[in-house]
């Protein structure tokens, strides 16, 4: 198996059923749930995070692709929706997804891009989009616990 050439890691710090603050490379981020799941909705969720990471790979993905096939793009405006049934983690249904069911990306480029251009980009972006992919198929998840 080839050697991966990044390996992301991250901290996490719980503060409270809800808060919790995440250290990524020199960066810290917070997270919240809204007053009605417990939080203080004093940041984003984690739900939130991952909209937005999605919609930040998409962005890069774009400007990269375009550039590598000289396609005029000079600004995005991405939207990210998803859609979930709170009732499996709630507890109340165990026969739905904990997670989103679906996402919904909308990607506008400026630049001038003609249609066709925008199709290629639009269908490179998606094979090559590494959350997506990781959103769209199975990645292995180990999890353990242990005391502190």
């Amino acid at each position: 198996m080839a050697q991966p050439l990044y390996t992301g890691q991250v901290r996490t710090v719980g503060e409270s059923m809800a808060r919790s603050t995440t250290e990524a490379q020199a960066f810290k981020i917070f997270m919240d749930e809204p007053v009605e799941l417990g939080g203080l909705n004093g940041a984003p969720s984690p739900l939130d995070f991952i909209l937005a990471a999605h919609a930040g790979c998409l962005n890069y993905m774009t400007f990269f692709i375009a550039r590598e096939l000289g396609i005029p793009v000079t600004g995005t405006d991405i939207t990210v929706q998803g859609a979930l049934n709170p009732a499996k983690f709630a507890g109340t249904r165990l026969d739905v997804r904990a997670g989103y069911q679906s996402l919904t990306a909308t990607i506008h480029v400026r630049g001038g891009a003609t249609p066709e251009q925008l199709a290629r980009l639009l269908a490179e972006v998606e094979t090559r989009c590494p959350v997506s992919d990781n959103l769209a198929h199975a990645t292995p998840i180990h999890l353990s616990m242990k005391a502190a």
